[in-house]
């Protein structure tokens, strides 16, 4: 496809007043504003403060009660669905369905975490996701090219007890002997959502230079080497221990402590270690289009300052 084919391209985003949808939504506004012509935002309130903010970075707003409508995604290119773990899985099903008929060239389904095909996985959100995404692929159109961004952790959030890092009480626990040296691919939101805005570029110009699954890491480090961070950041002594672990056989676990732990057992079985498998020169070669946000960096800027 020429250069020409993959400018003035129509971006559809659902779940962007969400956590994770501002950055991606920013991404197309503001990094690309020569290739992506219109952003449009399907949203259930379009009178949100949230929503409102986009609008005036120059997106259009699209209100969705319920079900997408038909037609609402006609002249669309890119489907980018950041919607939460929370929303049932059915509504995904019907955007993709509402993609493949109004002649979509290119889906992400709502991934954006861990690469769950590796290590410990028994939680239904997972498998939920897992299901949705297969039968999207098995079921798109060939000019429909669906991808799936794995990101590791969000920078934003990991730092955590949730997760086993606790920097109010300078405690770091990870999961299992040895775990504590296994690293974890740490990626921030902005980094996320100029990926997702790359891949889009790349895939409508050829959808054959994408490969359907990506991982991405803005930076890799154990809990071991975050303690260092953090300490130099804060001024603060992290000590590290490790706790024994034993995996779960909890299929249908749907709390979030649950998943949780689930993390943490990926995080000691190493499945979340992007470092020497991922995509980083595919989307931002040579650090070409921005520069990945580290973990010294978000210390820094935003550790150090709570």
């Amino acid at each position: 496809m020429s250069s020409a084919a993959s400018s003035n391209l129509t971006i559809a985003i659902v779940g962007a007043t969400g956590y994770l949808g501002p950055s991606v939504a920013k991404a197309f506004l503001n990094l690309h504003p020569e290739t992506f012509s219109r952003v449009v935002i399907l949203t259930r309130n379009p009178k949100s403060d949230s929503a409102k903010a986009l609008e005036v970075l120059g997106a259009d707003l699209l209100q969705v009660n319920g079900p997408i409508h038909a037609g609402a995604l006609k002249g669309v290119d890119v489907l980018v669905n950041v919607l939460g773990t929370g929303v049932p899985v059915e509504e995904s099903d019907a955007l993709f369905k509402e993609a493949a008929a109004s002649g979509v060239k290119v889906y992400f389904p709502s991934e954006y975490g861990i690469d769950h095909r590796d290590g410990p996985q028994n939680h239904i959100w997972f498998y939920e996701k897992e299901r949705h995404s297969t039968a999207a692929r098995n079921e798109a159109p060939s000019q429909l090219k669906v991808i799936k961004l794995y990101i590791g952790m969000f920078t934003e959030i990991v730092f955590a007890p949730f997760f086993g890092l606790d920097n109010e009480n300078g405690v770091y626990t990870s999961l299992g002997a040895g775990a504590s040296d296994k690293k974890v691919s740490i990626t921030s939101t902005a980094d996320v959502g100029a990926a997702v805005a790359r891949l889009s570029i790349l895939a409508v110009a050829d959808s054959k230079s994408v490969p359907d699954q990506v991982r991405i890491s803005g930076d890799n480090k154990s809990f071991k080497e975050l303690a260092e961070v953090v300490g130099q950041a804060t001024g603060k002594t992290i000590k590290v221990v490790e706790e024994p672990a034993e995996e779960t056989n909890d299929k249908d676990g749907e709390d979030l402590p649950a998943l949780a732990r689930l993390l943490r057992l990926n995080f000691a079985h190493g499945s979340v270690d992007f470092s020497k498998e991922n995509d980083n020169e595919l989307v931002n070669p040579g650090q070409k289009y921005w520069t990945w946000k580290t973990t010294e960096v978000y210390a820094r800027d935003v550790l150090a300052k709570q």
